[in-house]
């Protein structure tokens, strides 16, 4: 059976630019570009070692209510979310920050050897998307971490969720003023499995992971002055989720109501094949799911839409 699948979207100003910065900074590639007649970006996505990423612009409607997606870059810099990337370990991850920093990415932590056994670096995009870099080196018990750092790690063990599980390539973490109730809720709402969860002496939260079938979704707090939650920025999002599921959408939005989400886009079947809908969480964050119920092909769907689907901006249909 074919996985579920999680794509984190980040918000740019321009998004056709965005896509050949981030191809040329990180190495993502285009797989997905639809456009309109004027040649504006209605839909593109960007794979990274099999994962999927998506890339959009600025975008309102009634459909978001007080809601508004906006790039960090309208935001004082401030952005709802950071994106994890785990490299696998073919990719040299300081010659990858090279790369990224030739590019002109702003490298906020250079690459260096964490406590959890990973090298990691952090970088800011074009707009101010925060980038972290890492590459699993070796295994490090609870015990270890909790003697290096004086943190309690509680992980969940015995599942597909365990901390052990292989990761997914590509983690959004979702920032919130109140994580614990986060963690919660979402497990509740959305189903997502805990995974572990790290805090201080004080019950402060430093680190917190889900499970989504085989992927990974962090739950933080705003911990520095780039971070926000939608309620400090008028309820507007930088990034947004989606997680494309393989059957019971209907039972999944009814779990969603029944937990408190507010339904921003009603469940329904799309002119593409999927049955969608989008909701809000309890701080505010835009979650969207689907499941396709009626495949088609990129002819069909540019038919149905109106759009023209490309590879790339320049390179003919």
């Amino acid at each position: 059976m074919d996985a579920a699948h999680l794509t984190a979207v980040p918000i740019y100003r321009d998004p056709r630019q965005a896509l050949g910065w981030l191809e040329a900074a990180f190495g993502f590639e285009v797989t997905t570009l639809l456009t309109d007649d004027q040649g504006v970006v209605a839909h593109a996505e960007m794979g990274f070692h099999g994962v999927s990423i998506g890339v959009a612009g600025p975008w309102a409607g009634d459909v978001l209510g007080a809601a508004r997606m906006q790039s960090p870059a309208a935001l004082e810099g401030q952005a709802t979310q950071l994106c994890r990337i785990d490299l696998p370990r073919a990719v040299d991850i300081d010659a990858h920050c090279d790369r990224a920093r030739a590019a002109g990415a702003q490298i906020t932590q250079e690459p260096e050897d964490q406590f959890y056994g990973a090298r990691t670096y952090r970088a800011l995009d074009l707009d101010g998307h925060v980038w972290t870099f890492s590459q699993q080196g070796r295994s490090v018990s609870t015990a270890e971490m909790e003697a290096a750092t004086g943190l309690k790690v509680v992980m969940t063990p015995g599942s597909a969720s365990a901390p052990d599980a292989p990761r997914s390539v590509v983690t959004p973490y979702v920032s919130y003023a109140d994580p614990a109730a986060a963690y919660a809720w979402l497990e509740r709402a959305f189903g997502f499995e805990p995974r572990i969860y790290v805090t201080d002496d004080e019950g402060g939260l430093v680190h917190a992971e889900m499970a989504f079938r085989d992927h990974t979704i962090g739950v933080s707090r705003a911990w520095s002055e780039r971070h926000a939650v939608p309620g400090d920025v008028g309820g507007r999002n930088t990034q947004s989720v989606h997680l494309q599921l393989l059957q019971d959408i209907d039972a999944h939005h009814a779990r969603a109501v029944a937990a408190g989400a507010e339904i921003i886009r009603p469940l329904e079947t799309q002119a593409y094949g999927d049955r969608t809908y989008l909701a809000l969480d309890l701080e505010g964050h835009i979650w969207s799911f689907g499941q396709t119920v009626a495949p088609m092909s990129i002819a069909e769907w540019d038919e149905k839409l109106g759009t023209q689907t490309r590879l790339r901006p320049s390179e003919p249909r």
